[in-house]
């Protein structure tokens, strides 16, 4: 007996705008741009954490994200390669969680959810609900091998790199991890999505928030009406610098030798070396 396979999700049926997904390497400051999402009028999910991570697809990601990334060593795979049966598992599974996220959702207005680790699983989305968007959040890679949070290294590195892995718990391998998804994240985006794909750095941000949350709403084609010019300032407004930006510097010149040569290409082309 032959088993059906999900059809595509039609978010943008109705003449509704199709999602923007917010992913990252966790720590990369996805919340403030969760919070600049909100302040535009976007529906971004009820069931949060404290970090406005939508918990609905947590289940879809512990369980899929290591089989998926493993299949290649990659976050650009091709979602054919897991074979009949492991696929019509992932896109059920995926369904699922998107059905439990938008049934809250309002009948009309621009929507999207936040999760940092949906990054790892863009090919999936991309199968289910092609025409999403991608906003791609990155931070200073130095800062990142420094931080506390280092939760996907721990469940992710050794899908990503192999088995055979080895020092998995040094900064260095933290910058590793946050150089290699990034640039593949960020070529996939580009290739793939094409206008649909948006790369943001904190930094920027945080520097100039109106300017960037202006950019943020063009993309996403929100209506210039009466009062949206305010509502931009009023969203950019809630961005705050974490005061973690930039400790990297404080970090002695062994490590910061360590974690540059590590993260070089990446830190090269997002423009951390300049």
């Amino acid at each position: 007996m032959n088993t059906p396979q999900p059809h595509h999700i039609n978010a943008s049926a109705n003449g509704n705008p199709a999602p923007v997904v917010i992913g990252a390497t966790g720590g990369s400051g996805t919340r403030a741009f969760h919070g600049v999402l909100q302040g535009l009028g976007l529906f971004m999910g009820v069931r949060l954490n404290g970090a406005g991570d939508a918990m609905d697809f947590e289940p879809f990601l512990d369980k899929w994200i290591n089989p998926l990334i493993g299949m290649d060593n990659r976050l650009d795979y091709t979602l054919s390669k897991a074979g009949f049966w492991r696929r019509w598992c992932i896109r059920r599974d995926f369904d699922k969680a998107f059905r439990v996220f938008t049934a809250d959702r309002p009948a009309h207005g621009p929507w999207g959810w936040k999760n940092p680790r949906s990054m790892y699983v863009l090919p999936v989305i991309a199968d289910r609900v092609p025409d999403f968007r991608f906003l791609h959040v990155v931070r200073d890679g130095r800062d990142m091998a420094l931080s506390d949070n280092q939760n996907q290294r721990r469940k992710h590195f050794q899908a990503l790199f192999g088995p055979q892995s080895s020092d998995r718990d040094s900064p260095a391998a933290s910058a590793t991890l946050w150089s290699m998804a990034n640039l593949q994240a960020a070529d996939w985006g580009e290739s793939v999505l094409q206008e649909r794909y948006l790369r943001i750095r904190l930094e920027d941000i945080c520097a100039e928030p109106e300017r960037h949350v202006a950019a943020i709403a063009r993309w996403l084609g929100l209506p210039d009406t009466p009062g949206f010019a305010e509502k931009v300032t009023v969203a950019a407004r809630t961005i705050r610098a974490p005061s973690s930006l930039g400790r990297w510097r404080q970090a002695e010149e062994k490590d910061r030798q360590m974690i540059e040569d590590a993260a070089r290409e990446a830190l090269g082309r997002f423009g951390y070396l300049d």
